[in-house]
């Protein structure tokens, strides 16, 4: 039992370094990779502003690994979106630090996400359906379906990941709750399409071979068709050659493609950059560690929240129309 009246250093002699070790190595955490893919700031930045900036200082394993905590994830996402909008991540590093950073996390609507995705993914890890159907019901009924999306649904994704990178569930839980969520933005995306019957534009939604996270295929989809799109959607895991034909066939005025994984992506940017006839947009967590490299290919990257991605996609769109 520790001592009353130690100071940290006390308290490490008076443990030992490998007693030390062992309790920052018992302590939940995410690893590097998984803050990158949860935050969207690459491994070389978080790198970079841990020596820079002073911030995030992580834990270490017993092997010497990175451990972020859950408080460091959530810092982490808001200064990133933060930074896309063309504020400097050293001031924003040292506003946060010095507690004078206003964050969106301590508004109304970051509560009611907290307070509301929490027990629809518990349910789901519990396999109760209903009860997860039941809040959203309720929460559907006074909240937008874009609303909906990204203050609940996607945030209850995000943070099925986050448990299951902590190690709080087992795969089966993560791979059920995921599905679930998936579908009741699939529900939601009929409905709209049914309610958007002269859509102005149309534009092909899906990812790439090798990448079956369906998630950001169908928000996507359901954002273009509340904004009077008709999205084209064609899923996950589709070779390139194939959205060329589409194109060539349907005639879309765009083509958005969603990155989670990175695997391979210079080749796919290769492949995407041949396809002639639309502007290609790329969007999705592994987009921000890439977008220097989407441009060079000629691709539009799509960086912002669900709602800035979908404006940016139809002015981008309009502003090539006019010219």
């Amino acid at each position: 039992m520790i001592q009353q009246g130690l100071e940290p250093l006390d308290i490490v002699y008076k443990l030992g370094e490998g007693m030390i070790m062992s309790m920052v190595a018992s302590k939940p955490g995410y690893s590097i990779a998984a803050v990158s893919k949860l935050t969207g700031v690459s491994c070389h930045a978080l790198r970079v502003w841990e020596r820079r900036y002073g911030f995030p200082i992580p834990d270490r394993s017993a092997s010497g690994h990175r451990r972020y905590d859950k408080d460091q994830v959530t810092a982490l996402r808001h200064l990133s979106n933060l930074a896309r909008s063309g504020q400097s991540i050293g001031d924003l590093i040292a506003g946060y630090r010095e507690g004078t950073l206003k964050t969106d996390e301590d508004g109304p609507a970051a509560v009611e996400e907290k307070s509301s995705c929490s027990p629809v993914v518990d349910s789901l890890f519990d396999g109760d359906r209903i009860s997860a159907d039941s809040m959203l019901d309720q929460l559907s009924d006074r909240l937008s379906m874009m609303d909906l999306v990204e203050r609940v649904i996607e945030p209850a994704l995000v943070e099925v990941g986050e448990r299951w990178f902590r190690g709080e569930g087992q795969v089966f839980q993560e791979r059920g709750a995921t599905l679930a969520l998936h579908g009741r933005v699939d529900r939601m995306l009929n409905e709209a399409r049914r309610a958007n019957r002269n859509p102005t534009r149309s534009v092909l939604v899906g990812s790439v071979k090798g990448d079956q996270h369906g998630g950001g295929v169908l928000m996507v989809s359901l954002a273009m068709e509340l904004a009077g799109w008709r999205a084209m959607t064609l899923g996950v895991d589709l070779p390139v050659e194939e959205y060329q034909k589409a194109v060539e066939s349907w005639r879309p005025d765009a083509l958005a493609v969603s990155f989670v994984l990175s695997r391979n992506i210079n080749k796919r940017f290769r492949e995407l950059s041949k396809i002639e006839g639309v502007p290609v947009f790329v969007g999705g967590r592994s987009i921000v560690n890439h977008q220097a490299l989407a441009r060079r290919h000629g691709l539009i990257p799509l960086t912002g929240s669900l709602r800035a991605s979908t404006k940016q996609l139809i002015n981008e769109v309009e502003t090539l129309r006019r010219r």
